[in-house]
């Protein structure tokens, strides 16, 4: 259910940067998504069917892009992409883990005429 703020912060932000920037309509919008996160891209595409409606975002699409999960194990120094947030190093098994990506959440860019 975080998916809904989170969604509707988007909205408005792109709603905010179109009219800063004379946008009339905004086309797509490429959204980078860290899995640890645990924010989910169904969640947020449903969200935004309903939030965008009456918005300069009414005929926008959403273009995913999943950030994976890297640990850096600070016990042996391997880095690894992970599938799941369990911050282990699959390595050595040490728990004294460095997380190098995973948590991002951010609009890359917004395209529009």
């Amino acid at each position: 259910m975080h998916e809904y703020g989170v969604t509707k912060s988007l909205v408005e932000l792109c709603n905010k940067e179109a009219d800063k920037n004379d946008i009339k309509k905004v086309v797509k919008v490429y959204l980078k998504v860290g899995k640890f996160t645990g924010f989910s891209p169904d969640s947020i595409q449903f969200y935004f069917e309903h939030l965008k409606v009456d918005t300069k975002c009414s005929t926008a699409e959403i273009v995913f892009e999943e950030i994976p999960i890297k640990i850096k194990c600070n016990g042996c120094s391997k880095q690894h992409v992970i599938d799941e947030p369990i911050l282990l190093c699959p390595n050595c098994g040490s728990d004294e883990i460095e997380l190098l990506s995973g948590r991002e959440f951010y609009v890359a860019s917004i395209e529009g005429e």
